[in-house]
């Protein structure tokens, strides 16, 4: 970095390079246009220290005269390849002797000819960087179009931090190819919405839980509940739950008198760190006594998905509120005109009758009957409008809970979900995991927990910010869903968590290694994605077009090792929507120090 000019890296004087060429790349969807891309192709002169610095992420600042002053368009690389002149002309066909004297031959004349150069392709990010009085500012500018030929120079650390770092933002990893870390505004991150995507193994619940701690010891104001399907997150937070967190379960957690040995029997512990957990006596010691702890202080609870708390009129009520805002104008104007007449019912009703005593108790006959009379009207009139929507989901279910005689009751007692949603409304627990590995209870709890949410922050607005954290959200909002298996329900409640969410001050955090699987207009509700390995074209596809950066830059996403991610974000970085490959830390060795921290600390 040469001390002048600060913001450029010329390798100690070895990056000399120019554009080439320019073209405009365009992606398009049901024939709109989707995406469009700017792409670059510079060509700079061949030197080893300068190919081993383009191996890792780059940016390129392209020189861009305009009538007033000297400015740079930004650029993102993402692919890089040496050449040699005499590659052009040979060719597969030639007598395998010539073409191994031609091998000799480019090897030789690396770096000692102008014969050989670096090719490297970029994509223009939209900000132009602006150089006054030894400082420098940027600006978006997605239009501004480069010059074939323009000079061309690296971005230094020291630019890389002015560009995209949060000033005083919380540390979240390391930017790959500079020497600082990620700082980023830790609370829009998670006001706005975000997740993980990956594949199996690179590190999503690693990522998750760094972003949980994260959140807890930034955010004081903001509880944290997250529903885990396949039962790692309370031994990847075991720490964070001891200190002031919860678990919740529908299955019983502890099958035997061995509290210790049956609490990790439940979950799902990694390799790396199971012989540092089991094979410790101290720590096991430890452990124990905390688990104890917890179940003595009620800390560790079963869920109850047999009542019926949040199976109210209340609920399906809200439900046909929000379609008064769908942009089916039949939609809107049925539901706006069944919103006042279920209200007018209910206020004559108990408050918060659940649907099961309207459809069997004698004294509600009269109001079963009505209910289903308007619900079937509404329906002949959608089906006259020749287009199912949402809607038509909505009151079937509304008229089969109806019709739906048949009850059981609870054999065992727990806590419901509308309970479960008072105690994290409450915030007295900044953490809880809720572990339910059946994906139809996990849905039916999902569904129902957000519902009590919602329900609860429109009666008192006041309590803490709610952050819910989805794993394996591919079972929650699939784009195929059925009323049967309950994914009609929970994709409708999960999108209007993300859709309506942020108002009344409660986030979701997705995380999924099924991609292309996912209910699209959720993802596309997410201000902030990290993507680990997608080896799935599609899957990236989906990112790029959900987040609006160049596949070209996603492509980059197989090449990623377990732990580095490509984080895009339009609200938590300095700058919006600049793709950033990061390394981010290893959630074991914090929470195994932590542990030993408590072990050492109660002297065990």
């Amino acid at each position: 970095m040469d001390k002048d000019t600060p913001w450029f890296d010329d390798i100690n004087g070895a990056f000399n390079a120019r554009l080439r060429e320019t073209s405009i790349k365009t992606s398009y969807e049901e024939g709109k246009i989707v995406l469009k891309s700017i792409i670059g192709v510079f060509e700079a002169s061949f030197n080893l220290a300068v190919l081993d610095r383009l191996s890792k992420p780059s940016f390129i600042a392209v020189e861009r005269p305009t009538e007033g002053e000297l400015k740079y368009l930004i650029y993102e690389t993402f692919s890089v390849r040496p050449l040699h002149i005499q590659e052009l002309s040979m060719d597969v066909s030639m007598p395998k002797a010539l073409r191994n004297d031609f091998l000799v031959k480019i090897y030789s004349m690396w770096g000692d000819s102008e014969d050989t150069w670096v090719d490297i392709g970029a994509v223009y990010t939209g900000y132009v960087m602006n150089v006054s009085n030894g400082s420098i500012d940027f600006q978006y500018d997605p239009n501004m179009m480069p010059l074939v030929g323009a000079k061309a120079h690296l971005l230094s650390s020291w630019a890389i931090d002015k560009l995209v770092n949060v000033e005083r933002g919380v540390e979240i990893g390391e930017i790959i190819g500079f020497q600082h870390k990620l700082k980023i505004d830790i609370l829009n991150l998670i006001k706005f919405h975000g997740g993980v995507f990956g594949f199996t193994g690179c590190g999503k619940s690693n990522l998750t839980s760094i972003i949980v701690r994260k959140v807890l010891h930034n955010l004081p104001n903001t509880s944290i509940f997250i529903i885990d399907v396949a039962g790692e997150y309370s031994i990847n937070l075991l720490d964070e739950i001891i200190d002031h967190g919860m678990i919740l379960s529908t299955e019983d957690l502890f099958g035997s008198d061995d509290i210790l040995e049956s609490f990790f029997a439940s979950q799902v512990i990694p390799e790396s760190l199971e012989d540092k957990l089991v094979g410790n006596s101290r720590l096991r010691e430890a452990l124990e006594y905390h688990l104890l702890n917890l179940v003595g202080g009620n800390r560790i609870c079963k869920i109850d998905l047999e009542g019926r708390e949040s199976d109210k009129l209340s609920y399906m009520i809200s439900l046909i509120d929000e379609l008064r805002d769908d942009q089916n104008q039949l939609t809107k104007i049925l539901a706006s005109d069944l919103y006042y007449k279920l209200n007018a019912i209910a206020s004559k009703l108990p408050h918060e009758i659940t649907i099961h005593e309207i459809a069997t108790k004698d004294e509600y006959r009269d109001v079963k009957n009505t209910l289903i009379s308007l619900i079937n009207d509404v329906l002949a009139r959608l089906e006259s409008g020749r287009s199912r929507t949402k809607f038509n989901g909505v009151l079937e279910i509304f008229r089969d809970k109806l019709n739906n005689v048949e009850y059981e009751e609870p054999v065992e007692s727990g806590l419901s979900p509308w309970n479960i949603a008072e105690l994290i409304m409450g915030g007295d627990h900044k953490l809880m995991v809720a572990y339910i590995p059946d994906p139809l209870q996990a849905r039916d709890f999902t569904s129902k927990f957000i519902s009590a949410l919602f329900t609860l922050r429109k009666r008192r607005f006041g309590g803490p910010r709610i952050l819910v954290v989805l794993d394996e959200a591919q079972e929650f909002i699939p784009d195929d869903v059925r009323k049967e298996d309950l994914t009609f329900q929970s994709n409708m409640d999960v999108e209007r968590l993300l859709r309506q969410g942020r108002k009344y001050r409660i986030h979701g955090w997705i995380s999924t290694q099924r991609v292309a699987r996912l209910n699209v207009n959720a993802i596309q509700q997410l201000h902030s994605y990290y993507a680990g390995t997608l080896p799935r074209s599609y899957d990236r596809h989906v990112i790029a077009d959900a987040s609006g950066v160049s596949p070209e830059i996603l492509d980059k996403t197989a090449q990623l090792d377990t732990g580095e991610w490509l984080f895009i974000s339009h609200k938590a970085t300095r700058r919006k929507n600049i793709p950033l490959f990061v390394k981010t830390p290893n959630n074991e060795d914090i929470l195994l120090n932590n542990l030993m921290k408590l072990a050492e600390k109660f002297k065990v």
